[in-house]
């Protein structure tokens, strides 16, 4: 479910298939239908587990302060359809989206795909009214398959691989890489991050079959200490990664690595000081996003992401106290999210909250082997109280949650 898409498909009367199926023939035949509108632009393509919003949003940053236009399309939302679709930073508007729709309508494309894939098209209409100077491409699930899959990028990234949404991607990490290893295209180079040797050898053969350049972190590129440099001899001081966690360092290296490259393709000059800042001005909601003191929010919610909180939790908070907050939707590996937050802490408040596909909180509390078990459906006022006794307090778990949540939470907790 993505919110507020059906408000738009009801008032466009868009109907959309209820099941997956495999292959890219039907939203091929539907961007036919339409024009071909991504045959008209650059992309750079990204896939992987965990770090793809990170990176694109660090890109985007990076390229808009050297003034190139920017589309992004994200996946899942945040908030609601309007942020997975951005247009140089900002969310699309309900003109811009009502207006792809109505194409999208006139074209008949009523009842021929998925959500997803109606969302791709209507993303590429929107990017082509728009015409950005390059649009950042995630992934929804996969590659190979994925509908964003029609594009031949001036470069793919892969920040991360691990085991996860098996009954489609399958159960061992070779098959899950080689679903991402599908958006390596024949002659496009491709930047990875760090992963396991079986992933990494799935994408390298994948590169070595299209002679695609492979540039791996860690030997043709690497930040570390604020220092940047590459193969190709760039050398970039004080690059500052403002997301928190040394994850997001390695995701910022990718990020500088596939700028480099875009700028080439552009004919952008890129300058080192514009290239620093546009670095350091990068935001992203809920990425271990402190709302006030003692109060955390971080999206979180499969056992990588949940792997990398716990690292970021233990650099910032050694030796202290943890109360988390979980509420995760139906679906996920909730009992070896809980392992790894077990880790650190003992004490959980599991979350009841609207949404047809939500875990209860009492699903989640029979999972858990923690001592100090409680639940709540007020969630703010439990919060509230939580904070007046200073714990160290992280809200993770489902995007759904802590979107409906964000605001209100930095409304009321900000005054305090």
């Amino acid at each position: 479910m993505i919110p507020k898409f059906n408000e738009y498909k009801e008032r466009f009367q868009m109907e959309s298939k209820n099941t997956i199926e495999p292959g890219l023939d039907a939203i091929r035949n539907a961007l036919e239908i339409v024009g071909n509108p991504h045959l008209k632009l650059k992309f750079v393509h990204v896939a992987g587990t965990n770090g793809k919003g990170s990176t694109i949003s660090m890109m985007n940053s990076m390229l808009q302060a050297h003034g190139v236009k920017t589309g992004c399309f994200y996946s899942p939302c945040f908030m609601d359809v309007h942020d997975q679709i951005q247009l140089n930073g900002e969310y699309i508007s309900p003109i811009d989206l009502s207006e792809a729709f109505s194409r999208a309508k006139e074209a008949g494309l009523s009842g021929m795909l998925t959500d997803f894939e109606l969302l791709t098209v209507l993303a590429f209409l929107a990017f082509e009214q728009f015409q950005p100077d390059v649009v950042l491409l995630e992934t929804g699930m996969g590659g190979r398959f994925d509908s964003t899959n029609v594009i031949t990028p001036l470069i793919s990234v892969i920040p991360s691989i691990a085991i996860e949404h098996e009954q489609f991607l399958g159960n061992s990490i070779e098959e899950v890489a080689s679903h991402k290893a599908g958006i390596i295209k024949p002659g496009s180079p491709v930047v990875i991050g760090p992963m396991e040797e079986p992933a990494e050898q799935v994408l390298i053969e994948e590169a070595n079959k299209g002679d695609s350049p492979l540039w791996k972190i860690n030997k043709d590129f690497t930040l570390l200490n604020g220092l940047y440099q590459d193969s190709e001899g760039h050398e970039f001081t004080n690059m500052i990664v403002p997301l928190k966690g040394s994850h997001q360092v390695n995701n910022a290296a990718l990020a500088i690595r596939a700028v480099l490259h875009v700028a080439i393709s552009l004919q952008v000059e890129v300058e080192e000081e514009t290239l620093r800042n546009g670095l350091s001005e990068t935001f992203i909601p809920v990425r271990f996003e402190k709302i006030t003191d003692y109060l955390y929010f971080d999206g979180a919610h499969n056992p990588a992401s949940a792997r990398a909180l716990v690292e970021t939790v233990k650099e910032y908070f050694p030796n202290t106290p943890i109360h988390f907050y979980l509420g995760m939707i139906k679906g996920k590996d909730a009992k070896k999210i809980l392992r790894i937050y077990e880790e650190i802490s003992s004490k959980f408040t599991f979350v009841d909250f609207e949404d047809e596909r939500a875990m209860s909180a009492i699903s989640l509390s029979k999972m858990s082997e923690s001592t100090n078990v409680t639940m709540t459906k007020d969630l703010l006022e439990s919060l509230r109280i939580t904070i007046s006794e200073k714990q160290v307090t992280i809200v993770s778990g489902s995007l759904y949650l802590l979107s409906s949540l964000r605001l209100e939470a930095i409304q009321v907790f900000k005054i305090i």
